[in-house]
């Protein structure tokens, strides 16, 4: 997986290109542990092309150490399969899902 990290406004964000599998969910782990610390983070999803458990869970625990510093943790970009494995796994209503980068960050959600 490829991570490219950049800064927009408020938001820090990652950019995800490739699979988040369990190298994947590794590699985001190490660039997004510490981000977490209070702000405005974005995971751009755009050229993701599946989520494995591994990749759930990396998520999971990135959400709830921002949801403890009070910060906002936001995925964006989705393509509909993609979409479909958090829908399928639960995890849909479970994190906040953007359209798109551009539009959260001009919303200031």
């Amino acid at each position: 997986m490829q991570i490219t990290k950049s800064e927009n406004s408020s938001w820090i964000v990652l950019t995800l290109v490739g699979k988040l599998d369990n190298t994947g969910a590794a590699e985001l782990e190490a660039a997004l542990s510490p981000l977490l610390t209070g702000g405005s983070v974005a995971l751009d999803f755009t050229e993701v092309e599946y989520v494995t458990s591994s990749g759930f869970r990396t998520l999971m625990v990135g959400l709830k150490q921002q949801s403890a510093n009070k910060g906002q943790f936001v995925l964006a970009g989705m393509s509909a399969p993609v979409r479909r494995f958090f829908d399928i796994a639960g995890l849909g209503r479970v994190f906040k899902i953007e359209a798109d980068v551009q539009t959260l960050i001009k919303a200031g959600a």
